[in-house]
Parts: structure tokens; C-alpha cells; sequence
């Protein structure tokens, strides 16, 4: 009897969203929203009017039935509510030799609401490019945004050429493009600024990309707000054979790039600039491992790089996220150099799922707050039973990259296909972190057939899980869910006297694990998750949190 019960307990679930489909729908239904200078414009999206604003859901950026993946994300420094996003965009047809676009979108309350989406206007460019794809966004210490894409003359393609938008008025128009680097065949930029008071190259924007053309990873710089770049550097020594570059700003102004290179199988391969970027030593092999195979689509998934730039114990530390098969299947891995990217520590895994199950994660993005916090965004088939179905996932860490949460955002699975279409999934997805705002985005075709998606969700962490919230508890506890009985989502809140390793899970009432929402160390403090149950029958389930020291089951009631 005893075991029954046990059995039909529950931990903890964490997934996301917390409203139902005809209430995402009403929340569209979203009054002008005041913008700089007194003027207003309108914002359609969903608005979270929800009473206890600890639960977060998705919500759709780009809100138009043509595909769009490949999108990137800022937020202001200036203002953090302020956030603005660009993606591939592909609302004047399929063909991606044709009608590839960048479309953009920006929100002033912390990407809570997000204006309707724009295309970003090619005939600011200049020379006689026509077509622009592929875009990155980054952020001054003004709080101007930067758009950086790869520029096309024609209809056929020809050579890809770099360029870079300017908006001075938070993401809402952007004005004329500049020439970053028009060299030839440029493919896989990354855009970036140097944010550091302590830096002497402060606001200087530097792009990195794979030249086909010149061969190898370059990287070019302006210290006039993008109207003026340097000649490219040659970052890598090694001139073919390399792709898929990121790069970061340390707050000396060291320049920090990494990128794959594919001398072995898969080479995480980093060098870095104590010169502003004028020239790099010599190059130096992270990791090599297995090159992911198996993936949606043909898509790549390449390295990224942060750089904690905190005044804490973990400040001027590196760390590399990656994707590779070392394990048999697509794993996420983290590596992180102490002295400034001389030495790399072993990598470790960072998703939790077990080891060698079959499923695939890829397309890491990492990102690291003022306070030295972690995090990584990435796309998982953990929960599915096809590597087709995907959700996106976020591993947060509190200690250095020695320890992850991994909590599932999507709240619901995305196929990686587009039926009838030749538009790819993509190659990457992309996240920001600023203080207690994160912003991830991602590509989701969940609405299915030819409507594949830029999704976010709300996480902002002074209102959802894993930070510390109000004074630390003086002993372990599990609160009773709310609303309950519940549909679909409820909130489950715990409370954690140390750091702890934590298990969450919910269980039917025959005792069937159907859920593991949380699993991984969190922080002292006061947590609340929600758990969203749309995919489940109506009927009672178990929730149950575990520790080390701890362990507590309470029931809750699903009614639909």
C-alpha cells in the first residue's frame, strides 16, 4: 500500500505556459501602447494580465503565416524594457534564393508585448544589394540598436556582402545600411558590442563571419556607430575548413571569438585580441569531439561564447557552449577557461536527460548576467517521441558551469519541417540576459503546415523560477499548487533552506511518471514553477519535490 502511494506521488513540474489557447487569443486583443516621445504604436500580443505574475507562458514575435527562423535578440542597456528581434523571414515566398528577408520586431515592456512585426527595408542598402537575410542584433550603451545581415544583389544570389542597420529610437524604424565587409562569398556573421566602461574600445562594434572567398574567419571593426569598419582581421589560422563563428567582449576589451573548425572531426576552436581586434594569436582546440549528426533538415549547429564580465569571484571567466556526439547522441556541453582563455577546463555535460538515450540537443546560445549567472538556451527532443518533435529548453546555472537546471519553455512540441516547403529549420537560435530579464528566441512550427514561427517566453526572474525571492527559508517545504483544481496550467511553489540538487516530478494516479519538470541544483530561496497539463487527461495527479534531505508529495486535480 505503502508503495502505491509512493508511486503516485509527484515532483515537481516546470514547464511554462500557463494559459489556455482561447485565452492567448483574447490577450491579443492588446490597447496602443505609449512609446518614446509621446507618441503611441500599436502592439498587438499576448499581454499577461495574469493576477500571479510568477507563471509565464509563450508568446508569438513575428505573427505572420509565412516561415521565419534564424532569430536573434537584444536588450537595452540603456532601458531593459526595451528589447528588440530580428529573424530570416520569408512572408514574400519560399524560395530562399529569391525572396529571403529580415524581419524585426521590438517591445517596451521586457518583451512581454512586441509591436507587429516589420521587414526591414532593403533599399537602405546600398550599392545595388536588393535582398538582406540572416540578421544579428546587438546594443550600444545609448541604447541604439545594430542589425547586422548579409546583403544580396539580385534575384540569383551572387556575392553575399555584410551589412549594418541603425535604429536610434529603440528598434522602431532603422535607418540607412552601411558596408561592413564586402570581400566576396560572406557567410555565418556574428555581431557584437563592447559594453565595458573599464574597456578603452567602449561601444566599438565588431562582426566575425566565415569568408568563403578569402578563406577563413574574419573579423571587422567601427568606432563610429557602424558608419566606418576596419580592414578584416584574420582571426583563425587555419584558412578552409572552418564555420559558424561567435564572438564576445571581455571587460578589458579582450576580443573572444570561437568557431567549428573540422581539421579532425569537430574542433571547438577559440583565439582572442588584446588590440581591439587588429590581430589574434595563435588558435587554440577547446574540444574535439563527434560533429552532430542525425539533426532536422540538414541544419548545422555551431559554438557560442560569453564572457562574465561581474565584479564577483567569477569575473573575466569564459565559457563556451556547444553541441556534439560524443556520447552517441547530440549532447549540449559547456567548457570555461579561468585566465582569460589560456587554458579550458574539461567539458561537461550540460543537458540532464540520460546518456545515450537517442535524443538530440542542439543549436546551444549562452548568455551570462551582471551577477555572473548562466544560462543556456537550446532545442531538445527529450519529451518526444520523434527527433522530428522538438521543445525549447533553458539550463541555467548559479555556480560557475559546474551545475544546471534544464527546464523546458515550449509549451507545446514543434515539428522541424515545413511540409511542401524548401525553407530549412535553420542553424541557430539565440537568447539575451540582462540583470533578471532573459529573453530567449527561438524558431517553432508548431501551427504546422507553412507557418513556422519566432517564439518567446516570458522569463523574467524576478517572476518565474530559479532565483531567490524574499528572505532565505529556514527549512525545506512544498506548496500546495494554485489554482486548484486547475486547467491547464497551475503553479507549484518549493522552498530551499540550501543549495540544493532538486528532483520535480508529477505522476498519474496508477503512479506512471508522466512528467519531470525540474531537475538539477538550484539556489537557496523561495521558487515557484508552473506546470501546464494541456496534453493531459482530466483526473488527479501527484506532484513531488526530492532532495537529498528532503522529499514531499501533495495531489492536485486536473479538470477540463
Amino acid at each position: 500500500m505503502k508503495t502505491l502511494i509512493f508511486l503516485a506521488l509527484v515532483t515537481i513540474s516546470i514547464t511554462n505556459q500557463l494559459f489556455s489557447q482561447s485565452t492567448a487569443q483574447e490577450r491579443l486583443k492588446y490597447p496602443l501602447a505609449l512609446d518614446i516621445k509621446g507618441e503611441t504604436f500599436p502592439e498587438p500580443g499576448p499581454v499577461n494580465t495574469n493576477p500571479n505574475p510568477l507563471v509565464f507562458f509563450n508568446i508569438n514575435i513575428s505573427q505572420n503565416s509565412a516561415p521565419q527562423n534564424e532569430p536573434s535578440v537584444k536588450i537595452s542597456r540603456k532601458d531593459t524594457n526595451r528589447v528588440v528581434a530580428a529573424w530570416r523571414d520569408f512572408r514574400f515566398g519560399s524560395d530562399p534564393t529569391a525572396n529571403r528577408r529580415v524581419g524585426y520586431s521590438y517591445s517596451t515592456n521586457g518583451g512581454l508585448t512586441w509591436a507587429v512585426s516589420q521587414i526591414l527595408d532593403s533599399t537602405l542598402l546600398p550599392g545595388g544589394l536588393t535582398r538582406n537575410s540572416d540578421p544579428v542584433v546587438t546594443v550600444d550603451t545609448a541604447g541604439n540598436f545594430y542589425i547586422a545581415v548579409i546583403a544580396i544583389a539580385g534575384v540569383s544570389g551572387g556575392n553575399l556582402t555584410l551589412a549594418v542597420y541603425k535604429s536610434t529610437n529603440g528598434g522602431i524604424t532603422f535607418g540607412q545600411a552601411f558596408i561592413c565587409s564586402q570581400t566576396g562569398t560572406e557567410d555565418k556573421e556574428w555581431l557584437t558590442t563592447d559594453l565595458s566602461s573599464a574597456s578603452p574600445f567602449l561601444n566599438s562594434l565588431y562582426i566575425s563571419w566565415t569568408s568563403f572567398s578569402l578563406g577563413g574567419i574574419k573579423l571587422t571593426k567601427s568606432t563610429n556607430s557602424g558608419v566606418n569598419w576596419s580592414t578584416p582581421s584574420n582571426v583563425s589560422d587555419q584558412t578552409n575548413n572552418v564555420q559558424g563563428s561567435d564572438i564576445c567582449i571581455s571587460k578589458n576589451g579582450q576580443v573572444n571569438v570561437v568557431w567549428l573548425g573540422f581539421s579532425n572531426n569537430a574542433d571547438v576552436t577559440f583565439d582572442r585580441s588584446t588590440n581591439g581586434g587588429s590581430t589574434f594569436q595563435t588558435d587554440i582546440v577547446v574540444s574535439t569531439g563527434e560533429f552532430p549528426v542525425g539533426l532536422p533538415n540538414d541544419v548545422n549547429t555551431f559554438p557560442t561564447i560569453a564572457v562574465d564580465n561581474s565584479s564577483g569571484p567569477r569575473s573575466g571567466w569564459l565559457y563556451i557552449a556547444f553541441a556534439d556526439n560524443r556520447n552517441g547522441d547530440c549532447d549540449i556541453f559547456l567548457t570555461k577557461s579561468t585566465n582569460n582563455g589560456a587554458n579550458w577546463s574539461a567539458p561537461v555535460r550540460v543537458n540532464n536527460d540520460p546518456i545515450g538515450n537517442g535524443k538530440l540537443q542542439y543549436w546551444p546560445t549562452i548568455a551570462v548576467n551582471e551577477t555572473g549567472n548562466l544560462a543556456i538556451l537550446f532545442m531538445d527532443t527529450r519529451n518526444t517521441s520523434s527527433n522530428s518533435m522538438i521543445e525549447a529548453y533553458i539550463a541555467r546555472s548559479y555556480d560557475g558551469g559546474v551545475s544546471f537546471t534544464n527546464e523546458v519553455i515550449s509549451t507545446e512540441p514543434s515539428p522541424t519541417a515545413i511540409p511542401g516547403s524548401n525553407v530549412r529549420f535553420g542553424d541557430y537560435i539565440d537568447l539575451d540576459y540582462k540583470g533578471v530579464r532573459l529573453v530567449p528566441v527561438w524558431t517553432d512550427e508548431r501551427a504546422g503546415g507553412f507557418n513556422m514561427d519566432i517564439f518567446t517566453s516570458e522569463i523574467d526572474e524576478l517572476l518565474a523560477s530559479g532565483e531567490v525571492t524574499g528572505n532565505l527559508p529556514t527549512a525545506y517545504s512544498l506548496g500546495q499548487n494554485y489554482p486548484n483544481p486547475f486547467n491547464p496550467a497551475t503553479k507549484i511553489s518549493f522552498s530551499l533552506p540550501t543549495a540544493s540538487e532538486i528532483k520535480l516530478e508529477v505522476y498519474n494516479s496508477l503512479g506512471t511518471l508522466v512528467k519531470t519538470i525540474a531537475s538539477g541544483s538550484f539556489p537557496a530561496g523561495n521558487h515557484s514553477l508552473s506546470f501546464n497539463a494541456g496534453a493531459f487527461p482530466s483526473g488527479v495527479y501527484f506532484y513531488r519535490l526530492s532532495t537529498v534531505n528532503f522529499t514531499e508529495t501533495k495531489k492536485m486535480i486536473l479538470i477540463k
